[in-house]
């Protein structure tokens, strides 16, 4: 179906702030202008929702590619091909999210992601980690922290970069917190080896986000509470990659369990990590310049090592359900109107009502898309 931003849904079950219920939803130049018994506004296209969700479209902070691209590639048609893919999963905003590589390279994939549709910014994960907690990234390519280092790399992309992944132990790390914080972006820590009080340290100091929760970071240990412990207590948002391989289904209850009691659960996000081998059949792909291998819906190194997913938000929401135990709703706000909360875009995204914007996910029961729209358009 085409349209120019102006659409009536008819018969959908509407899954809005205040909870699930039937109706309408009229959308008028990319936004949604009324909810509920909407009158036919005379020529706009019309799309049967014929009872399925209608819930607001999936937005993924940590995304490095899909459909056997990789956004650090630097190639802005591999970029569109990236966002197409998970567009079919009910993402319709996504952080292109950079490996760690030489500062030119890193520089060429952020230039290559700006202004393309769905992609609402960049997700800079390193280069300033511990070689300790690498993971899958490439060691040879991580930084010490330093400014003018920083400078080099995000100088002109300012407006651009979200967040900013970083581990808080390394000398020089606290100094980036301010640099981060000045471009209105996200300070956020991951692949560390942080100690609880270090840790506790930089999320006091203005740090707000912890990159895949459990994976790449200090555990939590009872004699030592680690990153995990830190993270928790504090008041910073967390992400959780819900493949059921990166993380026992029983933490994701303990989390959420834990945010729950406390009346925080909208510090929880969801996320794919996906790389190049998500939406692909088994064989060899890319992250960054290492070469993984998706087997069996696991994506590794060589090593063994686990090297980012084939994940999508449909499958990650499925499993918040079954893993936590969730609500539909309250699965859906992990996807929706936490990661807009910390993007500071909660007021036009995440979230089904007057005024927003209509990037919108249609859901069968089975809560497999039906249709994605971005901007009131048809992105799938």
């Amino acid at each position: 179906m085409e349209n120019s931003g102006n659409l009536l849904i008819r018969n959908a079950r509407l899954v809005t702030p205040t909870g699930v219920r039937e109706g309408d939803c009229l959308i008028q130049d990319g936004r949604i202008a009324a909810l509920g018994e909407v009158k036919s506004p005379g020529p706009a296209p019309k799309l049967d929702a014929d009872g399925g969700y209608l819930a607001p479209g999936f937005l993924d902070l940590h995304v490095h590619g899909g459909a056997g691209a990789d956004f650090s590639h630097g190639d802005p048609a591999a970029a569109r091909q990236i966002v197409q893919l998970h567009a079919a999963h009910g993402t319709t905003g996504l952080l292109a999210t950079i490996v760690p590589g030489p500062i030119a390279r890193m520089r060429r994939a952020m230039a290559a992601v700006v202004g393309v549709p769905g992609i609402l910014g960049i997700h800079l994960e390193g280069p300033f980690l511990n070689a300790e907690k690498a993971g899958a990234l490439d060691p040879g390519s991580f930084l010490p922290p330093g400014r003018d280092a920083f400078r080099r790399l995000v100088t002109g992309f300012e407006d651009q970069i979200k967040v900013v992944t970083f581990a808080p132990e390394l000398p020089g790390a606290l100094d980036l917190v301010p640099e981060i914080q000045g471009m209105a972006a996200v300070p956020a820590i991951g692949h560390t080896a942080a100690t609880y009080d270090q840790a506790t340290a930089v999320l006091d100091r203005g740090a707000r986000h912890v990159t895949h929760l459990g994976n790449a970071m200090t555990g939590l240990q009872h004699r030592d509470p680690g990153c995990v412990g830190a993270a928790l207590l504090s008041g910073a948002s967390l992400e959780l990659i819900l493949d059921g391989i990166h993380i026992h289904p029983a933490f994701v209850r303990l989390v959420v369990e834990f945010l729950r009691g406390r009346g925080e659960l909208h510090r929880l996000c969801l996320v794919t990590d996906a790389t190049s081998a998500s939406g692909m059949p088994e064989g060899s792909y890319r992250l960054g310049d290492r070469q993984v291998r998706l087997e069996r819906g696991e994506v590794r190194l060589a090593d063994g090592t686990l090297a980012g997913s084939a994940l999508t938000l449909t499958q990650a929401l499925r499993n918040a359900i079954r893993f936590a135990n969730l609500s539909l709703e309250d699965a859906l706000t992990l996807v929706t109107t936490n990661p807009a909360g910390l993007l500071g875009l909660d007021c036009h995204l995440g979230t089904l009502a007057v005024g927003a914007r209509a990037d919108l996910v249609l859901l069968d029961s089975d809560l497999s898309v039906r249709a994605t729209l971005r901007n009131g358009e048809i992105a799938f």
